[in-house]
């Protein structure tokens, strides 16, 4: 097989749909993509990459793997040394600087790379309207569960502070 004779190793990076459409927004490439600007298209491909990574993890458990951009943000050193081990790699002292540095303060523009990690990747729920939320979440049902992403089922009393959008463990951990 090629991935084995070329030690293949991939990750497939995936993110809460609420939170990849409120990045989106900021962004002028996105617009009038309905690839990208839809949150239906946006969730059948995420619907399509979960029975991907099903096929691929029962093929090649050793060389392929997928992470929620949430852990990688809330626990960034861990996921990090993981990510580095999955490819054989050590977890340099540059790298713990680089983390050190990167992602405790936001600084900069939405491009910037000098983010706080922990809070980044809910920003979805301070900036879209309850509307908004309920819109992606009535289009992502199944790829929000097969992800193990929470629902807000009660916009009335939905405390954005408290609520957390991650299911325990994520899928295929």
């Amino acid at each position: 097989m090629i991935a084995q004779s070329l030690n293949v190793r991939m990750i497939l990076l995936v993110r809460d749909p609420r939170g990849t459409m409120q990045s989106r927004k900021h962004r002028d490439w996105c617009a009038g993509n309905r690839d990208c600007e839809d949150p239906q298209y946006v969730c059948q491909d995420l619907v399509a990459d979960y029975h991907a990574a099903v096929a691929l993890l029962k093929e090649f458990p050793s060389r392929f793997r997928t992470l929620r951009y949430e852990d990688l943000s809330l626990n960034t050193y861990d996921m990090t040394q993981e990510v580095l081990q999955f490819y054989g790699l050590p977890f340099d002292p540059l790298v713990e600087e680089f983390l050190d540095t990167h992602t405790k303060v936001n600084i900069g523009g939405v491009s910037s790379t000098y983010r706080d990690s922990k809070s980044a990747p809910f920003h979805w729920k301070q900036d879209l309207r309850p509307e908004e939320i309920q819109y992606i979440q009535n289009n992502c049902e199944e790829a929000m569960q097969l992800w193990g992403y929470r629902k807000i089922d009660n916009f009335t009393n939905f405390q954005q502070t408290t609520f957390d959008p991650l299911e325990l463990p994520p899928p295929f951990s």
